[in-house]
């Protein structure tokens, strides 16, 4: 029986709002449009694999409180759940601003999802997966360690590693520990940059590589993506897309490099697939895809 992926992470409530341009401080101004809806980086990763069949467990607590009730009852109805519930706080939320050119700011107020605790890992069998995906917002996290005990007690994972704009504030020490994972690092083209102090993707991809000896990642918005898979660097090309917003763009990525990889395509073909998933995803407001908007995409695609 084929295993499954541990998508480790948050499920957290996403305010979106619509504005023409952010503020500068001190100043009041109005949005075009408000929503609300459940993101999180695991949360949207774990929505590419279950389009695409993919077996996967959301591991994302799910706390006590008004914001955990509005993601609890949104995981029903999208067909997630979670294994891992909380009595001790609720969910966190992030404030999205999306600017008219799609580009959007985060703010993000923290809650269970960066305190991971231990017992909930002990009451999974670790055995079920092949696979697991981490994100830097939960590793950064006071949960952090416990989080990357469980991922060494189990070598044999393969570890999907998506620091994000937090990996420069994750500690030497985690950070370290992750490195010697040797995890598949997938980041965007600031984030590899200001990492590894590097002036270039490749030469960020490349020093990552030394230190995970393991495949590098790194998104260039509309210039595709960089891969670099044993020691042989090359861009993927990107598809084309007309951006509504980016929220999710990079979530949806690896979910469907993790996918793909598990459906048994090559590394570059599982980037061609990513790229063709991000591009769908920037196309529609929020950070997932309805089952009609990923269908009507695969086709469009041919």
């Amino acid at each position: 029986m084929d295993k499954g992926c541990l998508v480790i992470g948050a499920a957290m409530l996403d305010i979106i709002m619509e504005i023409d341009r952010l503020p500068v401080s001190g100043e009041d101004i109005y949005a075009r449009t408000q929503s609300m809806t459940v993101g999180g980086c695991a949360y949207n990763v774990a929505d590419i694999l279950k389009h695409f069949q993919v077996d996967y467990t959301l591991f994302a607590p799910v706390g006590t409180g008004m914001y955990a009730d509005f993601i609890e009852k949104a995981l029903m109805r999208n067909g997630h759940g979670s294994p891992v519930k909380s009595e001790t706080s609720d969910n966190g939320y992030c404030l999205c601003l999306v600017e008219a050119d799609g580009e959007r700011t985060f703010l993000t107020m923290p809650g269970i999802e960066c305190r991971f605790e231990r017992e909930w890992f002990d009451r999974l069998d670790a055995g079920r997966y092949d696979s697991a995906y981490v994100s830097g917002y939960e590793l950064e996290g006071e949960g952090g360690d416990v989080i990357l005990d469980f991922l060494e007690k189990h070598p044999e994972l393969t570890v999907y590693y998506a620091p994000g704009p937090r990996i420069t504030y994750i500690s030497g020490e985690k950070g370290r520990r992750m490195t010697s994972l040797s995890p598949v690092v997938h980041l965007n083209e600031a984030e590899a940059l200001a990492a590894t102090g590097a002036e270039t993707a490749e030469k960020a991809a490349e020093r990552m590589e030394e230190q995970t000896k393991n495949t590098v990642l790194i998104t260039l918005g509309d210039k595709g993506a960089y891969l670099r898979v044993n020691g042989h660097g090359c861009v993927i090309p990107p598809q084309k897309a007309v951006v509504v917003d980016t929220i999710g763009a990079g979530d949806s990525h690896i979910g469907a490099v993790i996918a793909a990889r598990k459906l048994g395509k090559d590394w570059e073909e599982a980037v061609r697939t990513a790229n063709r998933v991000s591009a769908m995803v920037v196309g529609v407001k929020g950070p997932t895809l309805t089952a009609e908007e990923f269908e009507k995409g695969r086709k469009n695609d041919g």
